[in-house]
């Protein structure tokens, strides 16, 4: 098989996480947070564990400034919807990924915020004077 939607799902994958998910559901399958049997703690310690490891990979100086979410396109909007403030200019390139246009345009619409988005090149390449230019014409403007 070939397999081209890998970004979305990551198949296949190694028998790895496999026998970690397993190992998981059987000893640690509580709610971490939200109890304090065995299982739940587990599963707490777990979570805390990765998100330990994820501050480190990141030099982030405090774990608990690290949050999961189900996906990419969760994290991009709750990260948008939480930094961005009422009356904020947003600069984009055509290149930006639907997961965060469509917040955008949402935010937009609803007018909290407004956003310009600066053409690339056929190769991909940002003018620095467009972003430049698209900085100078508002106040408060952002850079996703």
């Amino acid at each position: 098989m070939i397999y081209l939607d890998n970004a979305a799902t990551t198949w296949p994958k190694p028998d790895s996480v496999w026998d970690s998910v397993v190992a998981c559901g059987k000893h640690k399958c509580g709610n971490p947070g939200r109890s304090g049997h065995r299982l739940a703690v587990a599963a707490d310690r777990e979570v805390f564990a990765a998100r330990e490891a994820v501050a480190a990979l990141f030099n982030a100086g405090d774990s608990s400034q690290v949050i999961f979410a189900w996906n990419a396109t969760g994290a991009l909007n709750a990260a948008l919807q939480g930094f961005l403030r009422s009356g904020d200019h947003v600069i984009t390139s055509s290149m930006e990924h639907n997961s965060v246009m469509r917040p955008l345009h949402t935010l937009q619409e609803k007018g909290f915020i407004t956003y310009t988005v600066v053409p690339c090149s056929p190769r991909g390449e940002l003018d620095p004077e467009d972003v430049k230019k698209a900085t100078l014409t508002r106040e408060r403007t952002c850079w996703p």
